[in-house]
């Protein structure tokens, strides 16, 4: 279709004429003609205005697009009202949605409510995955279609800082031209890039390095106190917000659970994790406000000073902390929480966290790093008790992390149906199934019950919210998996409960049909996350009762069954891997900069490696060149025992040298 820009808005015509043209449609001019066949029967272009009104118009996006007979010509009409360029955005993929499906001789009229002010992703570029440009680019345009004006990269060390050549060497790092070339697209679409940092913990990568000497207090924490860390945190403050327009900053602090007890301690004695955070956090806030900025830190911190146990979600609801210690006013306190689907909790650590500042930003999560696949169980449980408590306590900004913990091994792209959730609750009050399936299937192409689908690899029967079977079945060893001993225990609960294929194998397989079924035979091929995801399924297919299956054979003295495995089973499961390990790397190479990728390719090629070591050691036995297999002798205990009368018969272990061997990796 054609669409014409009426009111003279140039700031919003490059940001129009790149969302339209990406599902080819065309922006034209005056002077330019419309072929009718390609405009939905119109002989003039689709006429839209977009209005910019504020806030105190009311927070709405509308869309009104009307057709009517003027001077022998049928036109089409549109007028787009929103208090945010963002949402004038969301406003216009709205109407284009509308018209692709209804076609352009009906008029129609659709309004929403903005919920939330500042609503978007903090997509994580530190976990060996650094999103190159274009990747950012197309979630800033998802983003606009979906009315999300905020975006964070999380960068722990890969951004540049010239005065320190090492931090993120060989890690990917972005250059200042590449940052400040995303946040320019950005603001054509009007959403604001946030520099997300950490000016504390999570330093492991950065702090590795010999000459950062004098700067660690533990392995990832900064030396409190120091000259020299001042400086440090300085020089990466001032380096990563100056390609940004935005003022605002998130510094991160979470998780440093051992600040002050590692070379801090031998320096300076014990002092309380609220003292050294006063004193840093005071040091580091003078930076800020040196250099004109306007910080936020994850809360966890402040909260664990108030809990029994130092931990983050043990604070009773109903306490009081107007007398706790609190951050700097200027600074804001982030609430991330992943875990809880009780509306009444979130509710009340939001009180909570107004007590402390009244700088609150909720942060929820998108569950990309349950391990090899998306855990939609429990984004999406979270995600609407979460949203909701937002809504009704009042909080105007809200981001949708998209962690990446161990190495990045799922897919950001595979995480978009959390993102569209996220995005619709900041538009709906109770967003439904239909609504968010049409918005994720008209942005994408794709199926939205496969993407869906993809949470099953996680729920297996016996399963509870947070294992990942799917990740340590992929990557455990076959002669000595260190999960074989509670695969059975949850492989004999499903065999239990009904015919034998009921097992893990044929619980993969199955998955694998279903999701070539709902993706079919061309989406599959041409979606590249679909098509990982039924590889794996593949894979796992014929890998997730390998193990015991050998056992049971070495047990027995069947060596016909360990030579089908050895001669049969092994080689078809390498060929599996292959494949799943081609469509990685590819999906890689289009979404990712190429550094953190060596990490997969270690894993999955030492997968592949003790697959031929499995292979060659079973041959051998079978020769008579050995005369037993020492690791299929060795009892297979679970790894997390069940207990008598407990159905949770599966596990979570998110840790790939945690799984692929007892011994140090």
């Amino acid at each position: 279709m054609y669409f014409k820009l009426m009111n003279n808005r140039p700031e919003l015509l490059t940001g129009m004429r790149e969302l339209l043209e990406e599902r080819r449609h065309q922006v034209v001019t005056d002077a330019q003609t419309v072929n009718p066949v390609l405009n939905g029967g119109l002989e003039m272009p689709v006429e839209v205005t977009m209005d910019l009104t504020g806030v105190e118009d009311g927070r709405e996006v509308s869309v009104t697009y009307s057709c009517c007979e003027e001077k022998g010509c049928r036109k089409g009409k549109a007028v787009l009202r929103a208090c945010g360029k963002t949402f004038l955005f969301r406003a216009l993929m709205t109407l284009v949605r509308e018209l692709e499906r209804k076609g352009t001789d009906d008029s129609f009229e659709k309004k929403e409510t903005v919920y939330l002010d500042k609503n978007g992703t903090m997509l994580d570029c530190s976990r060996n995955s650094v999103l190159n440009v274009e990747t950012i680019k197309k979630y800033i345009r998802i983003q606009a279609a979906l009315g999300m004006n905020t975006m964070m990269l999380y960068t722990e060390d890969t951004y540049e800082v010239p005065e320190y050549p090492y931090f993120g060497a060989f890690r990917g790092r972005y250059t200042k031209e590449e940052l400040a070339e995303c946040d320019n697209y950005a603001a054509l679409f009007g959403i604001e890039m946030i520099p997300c940092i950490q000016a504390l913990a999570h330093l492991k990568t950065a702090l590795r390095w010999d000459v950062m000497q004098g700067t660690r207090d533990t392995e990832d924490i900064l030396l409190v106190g120091e000259e020299k860390v001042y400086d440090f945190v300085k020089a990466c403050i001032k380096s990563a917000t100056e390609p940004f327009r935005s003022r605002r900053v998130h510094l991160g602090m979470d998780e440093a659970w051992s600040l002050g007890l590692g070379n801090y301690l031998l320096k300076n004695g014990y002092h309380t994790k609220a003292e050294i955070m006063t004193e840093h956090l005071k040091r580091v806030a003078d930076i800020c406000r040196e250099l004109g900025l306007e910080p936020m830190i994850w809360s966890d911190m402040y909260l664990r000073m108030v809990s029994p146990a130092s931990e983050y979600y043990d604070v009773p609801l109903d306490s009081d902390l107007s007398d706790a210690v609190k951050p700097p006013q200027e600074i804001g306190l982030v609430y991330w929480d992943y875990y809880h689907d009780d509306e009444n909790f979130y509710k009340s650590y939001l009180r909570m966290h107004r007590q402390l500042s009244e700088k609150t930003v909720f942060a929820g999560g998108g569950w990309v790093w349950n391990g090899v696949a998306p855990n939609f169980r429990v984004a999406f449980a979270t995600t609407e008790a979460a949203m909701r408590a937002c809504k009704a306590e009042g909080v105007r900004e809200a981001v949708c992390t998209m962690w990446q913990d161990d190495g990045a091994e799922t897919p950001m792209a595979a995480g978009l149906p959390s993102i569209v959730l996220f995005a619709e609750h900041g538009f709906s009050r109770e967003p439904d199934r239909e609504c968010l399936k049409e918005q994720f299937e008209f942005l994408t192409g794709s199926s939205f019950d496969a993407y869906l689908a993809l949470g099953e690899f996680d729920a297996v029967p016996g399963s509870e919210t947070f294992d990942n079977p799917s990740k340590y079945l992929l990557y455990q060893d076959v002669m000595m998996g260190l999960f074989d001993g509670q695969v059975k225990e949850a492989d004999g609960s499903m065999k239990a409960g009904g015919a034998a294929e009921s097992c893990l194998e044929r619980y993969y397989e199955r998955l694998r049909e279903k999701l070539q079924g709902l993706a079919g035979s061309e989406a599959a091929i041409e979606d590249e996350v679909l098509e990982l995801y039924i590889h794996l399924a593949d894979v796992l297919s014929v890998k997730a009762g390998m193990g015991n299956r050998l056992c049971a054979a070495y047990a027995a003295g069947d060596k016909a069954a360990l030579k089908e495995i050895a001669e049969k089973e092994i080689p078809s499961c390498m060929e599996k891997i292959k494949e799943y390990k081609r469509c990685r790397e590819e999906i890689w190479d289009s979404e990712s900069k190429i550094f953190g990728y060596e990490v997969l390719d270690i894993r999955l090629g030492g997968l592949l490696s003790r697959m031929e070591t499995a292979q060659r050691r079973l041959k051998n036995y079978l020769t008579g060149r050995l005369d037993k297999l020492p690791e299929l002798e060795e009892a297979r205990l679970p790894y997390r025992p069940v207990k008598d009368g407990e159905e949770h018969k599966l596990c979570s272990c998110n840790s790939w040298r945690m799984i692929v061997s007892a011994s140090p990796v």
